[in-house]
């Protein structure tokens, strides 16, 4: 028993450590139109880290770092922008239009098991209304990824400050959300496409890469 106590305990860091590569679709473009200029957002979630491209941007986040790097690889210029900046952005694009659901506070239902695109998960479902609700999917198909959970908060929070104390409690990796409000009609903010056990390009994702320049007078913009 010993022994088996003492491989299981060693082969646990290799397991832990385990590559996957999560493809997720994000339309943020549902929430806030001035985003449809960009189009859909895919999502590359990595076991170091999150990237996201766009029509003519891209974008990284490494596990822990505070910021996001922004890039366009056209112009070979990139921005950093602070975690914590996504929701004050967010609402000062949203303006006055957003302003009931800023205001809204949820009730929780409780959490309920259920497949999703073929993967254990849970469904957490808060109600701001006899028909406005927001649905997260989570998984524990991999290990919770903190980068990714750090940007669903900011996205929710954009939409509904009093939301994110709510998506901060669930546990697993989100893997979608969807609003009804309102104004928004069972947008799906987020779903998943494919999750594979691989590490595929995840080096090169989550780099910025040669011959770029920093453009700090964009960062303006949301200071």
């Amino acid at each position: 028993m010993k022994r088996f106590l003492v491989i299981l305990f060693l082969a646990f860091p290799a397991f832990a450590a385990q590559p996957y590569h999560l493809e997720l679709s994000a339309s943020p473009a549902g929430v806030f139109p001035y985003f449809g200029k960009f189009g859909d957002v895919d999502l590359h979630v990595y076991a170091g880290g999150v990237r996201a491209d766009a029509l003519w941007l891209a974008a990284f986040s490494r596990n822990g770092a505070t910021n996001v790097t922004v890039k366009n690889p056209l112009a070979r210029m990139y921005v950093e922008m602070p975690l914590s900046d996504i929701a004050p952005t967010l609402t000062k694009l949203a303006g006055a239009a957003g302003a009931i659901e800023r205001a809204a506070t949820p009730v929780a239902t409780p959490p309920q098991p259920g497949k999703i695109s073929g993967l254990n998960g849970t469904r957490y479902r808060l109600v701001y209304g006899p028909t406005a609700w927001i649905d997260v999917w989570t998984t524990n198909a991999i290990p919770e990824n903190p980068q990714l959970r750090a940007i669903v908060e900011q996205l929710v929070a954009g939409i509904s400050p009093r939301t994110a104390p709510f998506v901060k409690k669930m546990t697993g990796t989100p893997v979608a959300v969807t609003l009804n409000f309102r104004r928004f009609k069972s947008v799906e903010l987020l779903k998943i496409k494919k999750l594979t056990f691989a590490k595929d390009d995840e080096d090169d994702a989550l780099e910025l890469g040669s011959l770029y320049m920093r453009a700090p007078i964009f960062e303006k913009l949301w200071q």
